[in-house]
């Protein structure tokens, strides 16, 4: 692969907490919403169940579904 791997090379890869759909923007979009091929987007942070590690008491964390993250709500503007 031509440049290898690296910032703006890469897709971000992050995947919905619930949908488990993968977000197909370069990995530079942060702050930006995530964004799948299906439409769907989304925000999120690092999970308060798990902070971050995907398991919880032994198996996959219930609130991220392992992920590591979990979806933020967007108050309206």
């Amino acid at each position: 692969m031509r440049g290898g791997r690296g910032v703006g090379r890469d897709l971000c890869g992050r995947r919905h907490a619930l949908t488990q759909v993968e977000c197909l923007l370069p990995d530079t979009h942060y702050p930006g919403a995530h964004y799948a091929l299906d439409g769907t987007t989304w925000h999120d942070g690092l999970c308060q169940g798990c902070h971050g590690d995907g398991t919880r008491d032994g198996a996959v964390c219930g609130d991220c579904n392992g992920g590591g993250f979990s979806l933020v709500e967007l108050g309206e503007s």
